[in-house]
């Protein structure tokens, strides 16, 4: 089984992970070691805030992601924390007490706007456009990922972005679906009124959640339960016939693990959060950027998915170790007996 396999490299996870230094940590395949001045401070790779309803942990296991790359790679990097005051930790990387920071692409575009003082009045004016045509407008990934590369600040560069996005679906069962003949939003809104819907608290009142639903697909439901997904209490309800429509996100296991069916957003009226890191260009190097692009082309959408499902079961070990049992299962890390 794949879990089982990926259980296997826990050990040399462990290796990795144990005080080796920088001098003898294993290099990425492919990649060369990176070389580090002795007494340079370790780079910091900060922790993203998931968007409203994704997985709790996956920031967290984002952040480990980079940050065990990097170690890999001969450097020295650290996690630092989510902070709720700064959720893009923009004004961190400006600040340098944040070197490189994984994040999602529409959240750090709403986060350079006018209100925001990571960004110049120039970037700001630039975002705030953006974010003013994208609210009335569907929005794809590479869209948004063009608009946040123009309105990043100077201080700022951003990655190669991955393939792995963590968007708001609309889900319902295999029973529901059959029962009203259910492939897109557009099917959904012919039988809305007769449903339950659940969710989020911040997804019945955000500009791109219930509201939108009625707005552009007139699909109104019958009520709507808001329930946390912190303890599975959003999966179980909908397991269960509580509530018979869900938002429950891509990157989460529960939608595979459980043959959920995810109706087609034809409208693309939610906006892709496509999963990419921005550097501090006063501190990253080329070499370290070139790591971190190694990363982000091997991290899509199925992988970010185990990832998560990998970080929900405790017995796999920490985030670190989690991190880096998947560089060494996708070849991004040398297995050592």
């Amino acid at each position: 089984m794949r879990l089982q396999r990926i259980a296997a490299v826990f050990g040399v996870a462990a290796v990795l992970l144990s005080g080796a230094t920088a001098c003898t940590r294993t290099p990425i395949v492919a990649i060369p070691s990176v070389s580090q001045t002795a007494g340079d401070t370790p780079l910091r790779v900060g922790t993203p805030a998931v968007p409203d309803g994704g997985v709790p942990l996956e920031g967290e296991l984002l952040a480990n992601v980079y940050a065990a790359a990097l170690n890999a790679a001969g450097l020295s990097a650290v996690v630092t924390p989510e902070d709720a005051a700064d959720p893009t930790l923009l004004s961190q990387l400006e600040s340098g007490a944040v070197d490189i920071m994984p994040g999602y692409s529409s959240t750090f575009l709403e986060g350079l706007t006018p209100a925001s003082p990571a960004a110049s009045s120039t970037t700001s004016a630039t975002s705030s456009t953006t974010m003013s045509s994208a609210a009335k407008e569907p929005v794809s990934g590479s869209q948004v990922l063009d608009a946040l590369k123009k309105a990043l600040p100077p201080y700022v560069s951003m990655a190669n972005a991955t393939s792995a996005e963590d968007d708001d679906s609309i889900v319902v069962t295999t029973v529901t679906a059959e029962k009203y003949q259910l492939k897109t939003i557009a099917d959904l809104a012919k039988v809305c009124d007769k449903l339950v819907f659940g969710g989020s608290a911040e997804f019945r009142t955000k500009d791109r959640g219930l509201s939108v639903l009625a707005s552009d697909y007139n699909c109104v439901p019958q009520s709507y339960e808001e329930l946390a997904s912190t303890k599975s209490e959003l999966l179980l309800a909908l397991l269960r016939a509580d509530v018979q429509v869900a938002d429950i996100h891509s990157s989460s296991p529960a939608i595979t693990d459980n043959a959920l069916v995810v109706l087609a957003d034809t409208k693309q009226v939610f906006r892709p959060q496509t999963v990419v890191p921005v550097l501090s260009s006063k501190k990253v190097s080329d070499d370290v950027t070139g790591v971190i692009n190694k990363v982000s082309a091997a991290l899509n959408n199925d992988a970010l998915t185990n990832l998560n499902r990998l970080s929900m079961d405790s017995h796999f070990g920490s985030m670190s170790e989690v991190a880096t049992a998947w560089l060494v299962e996708v070849g991004l890390v040398k297995a050592t007996s």
